[in-house]
């Protein structure tokens, strides 16, 4: 029987913004995504994540599930001096194939997934353990994440109103103020001149910064307020070991991928317990606030499910609208 090869969908970052795919509708796809995780019905290796050449980072993650019906890889690099030479932070492509067959369906741009399901699984953590009193977002590090995040937050919590924020480059910081203010319903958004100021002043509080290779923590305890929730979108970068030690409930969205880091790159020296993930969060309840003065940390790794929750949402809407470029498939 003559083999048939079927062409694969390309589709770039102008085609995914065609899609229609808001960042609510990101975060509920992204919690049905988890509960099948803690039903035990994904298969996801820790992520392969190393260095080069200083800051610089390449990445691979692969992920299978058979309720989505796919499995997909994502393989980027990461630098923050990117943008100073005119290139994206991070760069990548998604690799989308059928789980039955092993059949290649699509490859797509792999920064406007990453953009957006990381932002998006911060809300899913925001939507479970912010406080319906909380109001002020604090966000450390002004790119590409933390317009997301005022989206993100805005999608699950529409009564934010506030943000403040702090980057290390006062231009980048002053861009954001400039560009963001009056969006997602954010009437105030103030530039701070620390990252201490940040913290202290904000219920709920999001690190970004880029993921370094020598930790150069500065975030402490007494940084944090009671009842903040401090979610980390850069593994533990930024909080010392001695805040890490005094939250009074940590989580993480993968304990195997905590573990893997600490092993093979050196991470997480404090993290001595993980109170819950966010699969068993969302799916049991496991790790939810039980006070409104609980200090919670979670460190949301980035995980290939939710590239993968992602990815086939945007095939699904691609193949609907005629969306993206056919290429030849393998051996085509």
């Amino acid at each position: 029987m003559a083999e048939v090869q079927r062409p694969v969908r390309f589709l770039s970052s102008a085609d995914l913004d065609t899609l229609g795919l808001g960042m609510g509708e990101i975060i509920d796809i992204l919690e049905g995504a988890f509960r099948a995780k803690a039903a035990g019905e994904v298969t996801m290796p820790p992520k392969i994540f190393f260095h080069r050449g200083g800051p610089r980072f390449y990445s691979s993650m692969v992920c299978a599930s058979p309720a989505l019906g796919y499995a997909g890889c994502k393989w980027q690099s990461g630098d923050p001096a990117n943008p100073d030479i005119g290139l994206p932070y991070i760069q990548g492509l998604y690799i989308l194939t059928e789980d039955a067959t092993g059949r290649m369906c699509a490859v797509m741009d792999a920064e406007w997934i990453t953009g957006r399901r990381t932002a998006a699984a911060s809300g899913l953590v925001v939507r479970h353990l912010a406080k319906d009193s909380d109001r002020t977002l604090g966000i450390l590090g002004c790119g590409l994440q933390a317009r997301a995040h005022l989206e993100a937050v805005h999608a699950v919590r529409p009564q934010f109103g506030e943000c403040l924020c702090y980057d290390i480059v006062p231009e980048r910081q002053d861009r954001f103020v400039a560009e963001m203010a009056g969006n997602f319903g954010f009437g105030s958004i103030v530039g701070m001149n620390s990252p201490q100021e940040v913290a202290r002043n904000s219920d709920v509080l999001v690190t970004g910064g880029p993921i370094q290779k020598d930790r150069r923590p500065v975030i402490l305890s007494d940084w944090i307020g009671a009842g903040t929730l401090v979610v980390t979108i850069d593994y533990d970068s930024y909080v010392t070991d001695e805040a890490i030690r005094a939250m009074n409930l940590v989580l993480t969205d993968d304990y195997g991928q905590i573990e893997d880091a600490r092993r093979n790159e050196g991470k997480f020296p404090a993290v001595d317990r993980v109170d819950s993930t966010v699969a068993d969060l969302v799916a049991h309840g496991k790790g939810a606030r039980t006070s409104d003065r609980q200090r919670i940390l979670v460190f949301n790794l980035g995980i290939a499910l939710e590239d993968l929750a992602t990815a086939v949402e945007a095939l699904n809407r691609a193949e609907r609208s005629g969306v993206g470029t056919m290429l030849p498939g393998p051996g085509g």
